[in-house]
Formats: structure tokens, sequence, C-alpha cells
């Protein structure tokens, strides 16, 4: 099939009350727009055509990295004449033309080739997608006669009271042969509510023609609900997020509530991992098989290995984590933090730009910035790697075996030696060397009596 596409998103989205354009609003970290390019691009057409036209240069640099021939629609006088616009860029394309809506984020692939195909397979000259809903305010009704054949398309501002109670519409998605459609939209009027080139509008030639019309029924209606508010916003991210999670699932992975599972659908995840409530996985993120995630967790970015535990209110970005590691509650992993087999990273501990070793345990309240930890060391409670001197960040070195005392300040550029041991509450600002015991404290004095003479001192006062 010899296929190209046009993507309409040249509208503001004026009941999103919003400074940002409306196909760029987010869901699950990525924009609606990117969903229905990607999309668009898994069904490799020859090419894609994308219209735009409020604030197209924000919208334009937000989908540099697509091959698409961005066209401009200006003034904007509706869907028909924004496919119009096309015309130029698809001008030596002698296919089918599937147009989509940027602000239709939810249609699935599966269903644009089921669409595709039943297009090519009827020789239908156009082709759209209608739904069944149970509430059609604010779509286009389609409009059939009692032979179930289709009349034609009316917009809900022009629809009758009468023509409003029909709960079939269209969902704006439509697969035409080019020839047909640069030789009727010339002929679209704006004889209308909007004032507006429609371009439901080709439906009606297509019915008057004789030409052949395909009305592809879909069942799940939610798969082609359009976004034009925030409410409308929020309940095409739970379409997307429940196919997301079913998917998963699917794949073997368990889900324990579904409703507060948060993961984009570039994320892989093995089977036989379980994922808990509240928890958030997003961006390039791959987590391996028997892993435990959550509850209250969130990971971006990041490269998780097999049999890995993240426990409660832990946070991790451009990540790597190796097998068998225990992390959390309430740990920080920043970006190029790499965690080593069998290693574990306790409550309220931080690390950034670290290598921990295998087997190597940061158990509580510690920092780790810009280090380099060897193999089975253990680093005792509240020790920080001071790494920043206001002006560069500087590397610490803990060898295999070492052992760093609580409460040790690692004062970079340091390195501690093999098996060396730092003695609790030392600042160590020169290197250690391979077992050695490193104390650096001041005098411990006591002086007698001093809590009876404060205590006299309070009640005279």
């Amino acid at each position: 099939m010899s296929l190209a596409v046009i993507i309409l998103a040249a509208g503001k989205g004026v009941r999103m009350n919003s400074e940002l354009p409306k196909v760029l609003h987010p869901i699950l970290k990525k924009s609606m727009l990117n969903y229905v390019l990607d999309a668009a691009q898994e069904i490799k057409p020859e090419r894609i055509a994308l219209v735009l036209g409020h604030d197209y240069q924000h919208v334009k640099e937000a989908v540099s990295d697509y091959p698409v021939r961005i066209v401009l629609q200006e003034p904007q006088l509706g869907t028909g004449h924004a496919v119009l616009c096309c015309e130029d860029a698809l001008r030596d394309f002698s296919g089918d033309v599937l147009i989509l809506s940027g602000d239709v984020p939810a249609v699935g692939v599966p269903t644009l080739r089921e669409f595709t195909n039943s297009h090519l397979k009827n020789n239908s000259d156009v082709s759209f997608i209608s739904a069944l809903v149970d509430d059609p305010g604010g779509y286009g009704r389609v409009l059939r006669n009692i032979e179930g054949e289709v009349l034609s398309i009316v917009e809900d501002k022009d629809a009758t009271l009468e023509e409003k109670k029909t709960k079939e519409v269209n969902a704006g998605i439509y697969c035409v042969k080019s020839s047909f459609l640069w030789e009727n939209l010339g002929g679209l009027d704006r004889e209308n509510s909007q004032a507006e080139y429609y371009l439901p509008g080709i439906i009606n030639f297509c019915v008057s023609g004789k030409y052949r019309l395909l009305a592809f029924m879909l069942e799940n209606p939610k798969e082609v609900a359009g976004v034009n508010s925030r409410e409308q916003l929020s309940e095409a991210e739970k379409t997307i997020r429940d196919g997301i999670n079913c998917r998963h699932m699917e794949n073997g992975v368990t889900i324990v509530d579904t409703a507060t599972t948060y993961i984009s659908d570039s994320v892989t995840i093995g089977k036989d991992t379980t994922v808990y409530p509240n928890t958030y996985i997003c961006g390039k993120t791959r987590i391996g098989q028997g892993c435990r995630i959550g509850p209250s967790v969130y990971v971006e970015d990041s490269l998780i290995g097999d049999n890995v535990e993240i426990k409660f209110s832990s946070y991790l970005t451009g990540c790597e984590v190796e097998n068998d590691v225990v992390m959390g509650p309430f740990c920080h992993l920043r970006p190029e933090a790499k965690i080593k087999d069998g290693a574990k990273i306790g409550n309220f501990v931080e690390i950034k730009k670290s290598q921990i070793g295998v087997g190597s345990k940061v158990p509580h309240l510690s920092y780790v910035g810009d280090a380099d930890i060897g193999e089975g060391v253990n680093i005792g409670a509240g020790t920080i790697t001071c790494n920043y001197d206001g002006a560069s960040k500087h590397k610490t070195v803990v060898e295999d075996n070492a052992f760093i005392g609580s409460d040790t300040m690692l004062v970079a550029p340091v390195r501690v030696g093999k098996k060396a041991v730092t003695a609790a509450g030392s600042t160590i600002t020169k290197d250690v060397s391979p077992g050695a015991l490193a104390i650096e404290r001041s005098g411990q004095k006591e002086i007698t009596g001093w809590a009876e003479r404060k205590r006299t001192k309070k009640r005279k006062s």
C-alpha cells in the first residue's frame, strides 16, 4: 500500500487555557503530538506532512527529530483548508492519504493498520473512523438512512436537535485516495456556524458522487477521543496508561494497582517483576526480570538489572543498576550513578556520578558524589564525599574491602587504599595507605563538675 500521512496540528486549543500549544501538552512525559507522530511512523508511510499554525515555531522545534514536512496553515480556516495546504507537499504522491489529528493521542498502531487495510481491501475512495459514544457532545454526527448507509456528517454546532441525538460520531481520522482528495477539497464551502472549510464535507461529495465510502466502526471509542480541554487530557492519559499497563501485564509483569501506576510507552519491563502502587516509570527505562519496584518509586531514563528491589519513596534518574541490588527506602540515585551486582543502597542515601562496586554497602544517611567505590566496601552512616570546592568537582576513590567509619568526611581529591579503615568522625584530607587505619580527631577534653555549676548558676539567675 502506497501511503502518505497528514497530521493536523495547527489549532490553538482555547479551552486548554494555556500558553503551551495544545498538541504539546504532555501525557506520561510525552506530548500528545509525539504519540501521533510515533504511531504514524510505525505504519511506515512514504512521507508525513505536519500542518502547523498557532505558535508553529515552538511546535516545529519540539518535533525537530522527526522526518516530517512542515506545512504552515495561515490563516487557519478549518480542517479542510488545513489538508488543502498540503497539496504542494504531496503533489507528486499518488497513493492513499491517511489524515490524523494531533490532538487524538490514544489511537493505536493496530487500529490504524486495520483501518488502512480495510480501506485498501474495500477499494474505497474515502474511509473514515466512527464510534458509538454515550455522550456525543462536541463531535460531528454520522447520519445514516434507514438502510444504514452514510448520508453525511454534520458538525455538532450545525446539527439540529434531532441530529444531536445520534450517538455515532466522526473520529476525525480519514483515509482518502489522493486523486479524490485534491479533486474535491476545492469544492468545500464555508456555509456553517464557524465559517470554516470542514474536512467532513468530502463525505458529502462521496455520497452525492456515488464514490466508494467506508465507515470503519471502532469498538473502543476512548481510543479516538479528541482532547480539547484539561479534563479530556486527563481522560486520554487514563486510556493510554491503561493500554500500556495491560501490555506489560500480558508480558508477565504484575501491576498491583493499575489506577496508580504510571508507565511511559518507551519503558520495557521483564517478566515476573512486580510494580507496586504510586510508582512512576518513564523515559528510556529498562527493567529486568524478577524485580520489585515500589511503592511510591520514581524511575526515569535508567537501566535496572534482574532481581533488583527498589523500596518505598526512592528516586532514580539517569542511572544504571546491575543485578541483585537492594535500594531504599528513601534513596536518591542521580545521573551517572552505577550500582554493581549485589550492592546495597540504604535509606536516605544520595549517589551522584559514582560507581558502587560489587557487594558494597552504603546503608544509610550518606552522600557519595564523583566517587569510585570498589568491591566489598562498607560506607558508614553519615559519610560524605566532599567533592566540590566552590569552583570544581573532585574525585574520591575507595579501594576494595575498605571500611569507612561513620561520619567520615572524605575531602576530595583523596584515595583510601584496599582494606584500609577510617575511624568514625574523621575528616580525611590525605590519601590513606592500603591496610592502614586513618584517624583525624581533636583531643577530647573533660571539665569535671561543669553540669552542676551550670544548674546552680541558672537557679540563681
